[in-house]
């Protein structure tokens, strides 16, 4: 099978590129071009996992956030239930309050009444 694309890439050193140039003079003429391929892959690589991390963050970013969203949202809930119970309980306090209070005006007032007709209970 033929693969239908130019073989041949050049291209000049910039004045930025001195540690290319300082690299590739290390390297036998006969093996530059090898260098230079393998440095391509390696950046391709190294560029290609960057954006698969780099995406891998943002999933992670985005899941956090909703995970502290739902937090927040459940910790509201809880502070509204908690309330609620506290205002219940509060009321049921009360009303238990006050029907010791009537409980007890009853008994006293039963008491003063059986009383003033000369009938104590000691």
């Amino acid at each position: 099978m033929s693969v239908n694309w130019e073989k041949r890439y050049s291209f000049r050193l910039q004045e930025e590129d001195k540690e290319i140039y300082k690299l590739l003079q290390q390297v036998p003429d006969n093996k530059r071009s090898e260098t230079i391929r393998q440095m391509l892959r390696f950046a391709f690589r190294t560029m290609s996992e960057g954006k698969k991390t780099e995406q891998g963050i943002q999933d992670l970013l985005a899941e956090i956030k909703s995970l502290k969203e739902n937090q927040e949202l459940q910790h509201q809930e809880l502070l509204m239930k908690i309330g609620t119970g506290v205002a219940i309980r509060n009321e049921e306090i009360k009303e238990s309050d006050d029907n010791k209070m009537n409980d007890q005006a009853i008994d006293d007032s039963a008491s003063a009444m059986l009383s003033s007709f000369g009938v104590n209970f000691d």
